[in-house]
């Protein structure tokens, strides 16, 4: 392969990883906090860690919900607010919910979250409700392996999330959920500057072709 041909190759490798990584991806430096406590051995961390799921994707199933893989509320908290910074501002178009399921500790799925409201913020201050979110999660009897629900809404830039809680399915005793993952769409897109290079790279290369002929 002459020294042009290996230039322009290399450039068509460059271009197509920075593809790659403007696809969509969950966002790995999620972290929780909660106005409800938490209950039954259980640790809020489990919701954002994967430590549930088949794998740390936004497709995963999850196993049945037990205290070393989901989060429950202290007891007599079945309402109140779960907020979760994502680590640095993305967009986000979507995100993935595994509710309690039928693992317990309330039969049949009764523990987990009902009524949602769902905000977003930009500084972890102030909140706003997001446009086309979900307003209730459903309810879910069968003990795992389940998938989860996928909620899918109009980009918005964001540093954190907020789930306000407002009902269960029936649990008198706590509120619990999961897992929670978050879909970004921009924090791995190319920036300007990188893709302008990209296209002078690719110019560059088709004239030295050309000169070559």
């Amino acid at each position: 392969m002459t020294p042009t041909l290996r230039f322009v190759a290399l450039v068509f490798i460059v271009f197509a990883l920075q593809v790659q990584h403007a696809f969509a991806d969950r966002i790995t430096t999620v972290t929780a906090t909660t106005t409800m406590g938490s209950g039954f051995l259980t640790s809020l961390s489990n919701t954002v860690n994967g430590v549930g799921l088949s794998a740390l994707s936004l497709t995963a199933l999850h196993d049945g919900t037990g205290p070393a893989n989901s989060w429950v509320s202290s007891p007599g908290a079945v309402i109140g607010t779960v907020t979760f910074a994502l680590g640095g501002i993305f967009q986000v178009d979507s995100f993935s919910f595994w509710n309690q399921n039928g693992g317990g500790p309330g039969a049949n799925g009764s523990t987990g979250i009902q009524g949602v409201q769902v905000l977003t913020s930009t500084d972890g201050v102030s909140f706003s409700v997001l446009a086309g979110a979900p307003s209730l999660f459903a309810q879910v009897p069968a003990v795992g392996p389940v998938g989860p629900q996928v909620f899918n809404f109009g980009p918005v830039t964001a540093s954190h999330f907020r789930f306000n809680i407002l009902s269960n399915y029936g649990d008198t005793a706590q509120t619990g959920f999961g897992e929670v993952g978050f879909n970004s769409v921009s924090s791995q897109v190319p920036e300007t500057e990188s893709l302008r290079l990209i296209v002078m790279g690719l110019m560059l290369g088709a004239g030295l072709i050309r000169r070559h002929r």
